[in-house]
């Protein structure tokens, strides 16, 4: 703020003089760059190889070399480009375009007709993806903790001895004789020597394979080449359990997702077993392709029947009949009266007491008899 020289009361100063804002060529040209390679050649594209700008105030002259697909009319299409260049770069970044230039470097044939968008393009197809790198945290900070303590420990034990005259600790000087006094072909040596071999192919391992096992690379989608997505094997393996839980018949589902195939366990309470088999097999798959992986994976199914489960079409085997009292002594098997000469009573009708005399009360009375009434009560 200033003071005005007549009332001395400070003015504000205006917002256009209070800064400015710069563009810097770089922006510019890459601005030029996109916007050249964006304009549309009837369903194809200009690749550009090299662009210039040169910002000067509020204007700007920009430059592109580009190579053409072919065959193409070279006048129209150079104007095509420069006229979106300059178009997109004044609308981007706020500057006058005072010159836009095109240059034809070269010509590339185009042998494949024109690409036509597929109608689901919106959905994931497959490609080629791989799982992102881990960044392995773990091993690297064991390994980093094991050589900062080693270093740490010598350094400060050889600094006591040269400024402080002290003596070396016992562990440095028992290390140092012990090496002098063990040669390569000690077992100790060769032991030391095995674990310091696995410990670095091991960490060799780690720093050539992108790691992160638990998750499964998903599909590119057009146009978003850039985004990678992943998916957990966990949640996909849910997803299947859930689906092949909805089948019917099918309980005590059980689900595992590996990197190449997904294996499903069910157990059958009802139904055919065939067509259960393959209806699992049918909604595990239409799960699976349904998640968009880069890489399908292929359904394994395993199907075990319940203890109590009976193929369709069978009646459950009927109860097993009551064995019939033996016959008395003296009648056979298929005789029609007992030793008395009393006839067999009838199915479902109760035999009389034998042991009861004329006379005895029958049906639910309790007989005078002793002992038949100590069988009837137990």
């Amino acid at each position: 703020m200033t003071d005005t020289p007549a009332t001395g009361v400070p003015a504000r100063t205006a917002p256009a003089e209070r800064g400015r804002t710069v563009v810097a060529d770089r922006a510019v040209r890459r601005i030029a760059e996109r916007a050249a390679a964006e304009a549309d050649l009837a369903g194809r594209r200009a690749r550009v190889t090299h662009g210039s700008a040169a910002v000067r105030g509020r204007r700007t002259d920009v430059s592109v070399d580009v190579r053409l697909p072919y065959p193409a009319p070279l006048g129209e299409t150079g104007e095509q480009v420069r006229g979106r260049m300059a178009e997109r770069v004044a609308e981007l970044s706020g500057l006058t375009v005072r010159a836009a230039t095109v240059r034809v470097q070269s010509l590339a044939p185009d042998r494949s007709p024109a690409p036509q968008p597929p109608p689901d393009a919106d959905r994931p197809t497959g490609g080629r993806a791989r799982r992102p790198w881990s960044a392995r945290p773990v091993p690297a900070a064991l390994v980093a903790l094991v050589g900062a303590a080693a270093s740490g420990a010598l350094l400060y034990d050889v600094l006591s001895v040269h400024l402080a005259d002290r003596r070396p600790a016992p562990w440095r000087t028992g290390a140092v004789d012990w090496l002098a006094t063990h040669g390569p072909g000690d077992t100790a040596v060769v032991a030391g020597g095995a674990v310091a071999a696995v410990l670095g192919a091991w960490l060799l391992c780690l720093a050539l394979t992108p790691g992160l096992r638990g998750v499964l690379p998903m599909a590119p989608v057009p146009g978003q080449r850039r985004q990678r997505a992943v998916l957990d094997r966990t949640a996909a393996a849910e997803l299947v359990r859930d689906t092949a839980s909805a089948v019917p018949g099918v309980t005590h589902v059980r689900v595992r997702c590996g990197r190449r195939r997904v294996r499903l366990r069910a157990h059958l309470a009802f139904g055919d077993r065939a067509t259960t088999r393959a209806a699992l097999r049918t909604a595990a798959g239409t799960a699976l392709a349904g998640l968009g992986l880069a890489r399908p994976l292929r359904p394994r199914v395993a199907l075990r029947t319940e203890p109590h489960w009976r193929p369709p079409g069978t009646d459950p085997a009927p109860a097993a009949p009551t064995a019939p009292h033996p016959p008395a002594d003296g009648a056979g098997p298929d005789s029609g009266t007992d030793r008395a000469g009393t006839p067999e009573p009838e199915p479902g009708t109760r035999p009389p007491d034998a042991t009861a005399p004329s006379g005895a009360p029958s049906g639910d009375e309790t007989p005078d008899d002793p002992t038949t009434a100590k069988e009837t009560d137990s």
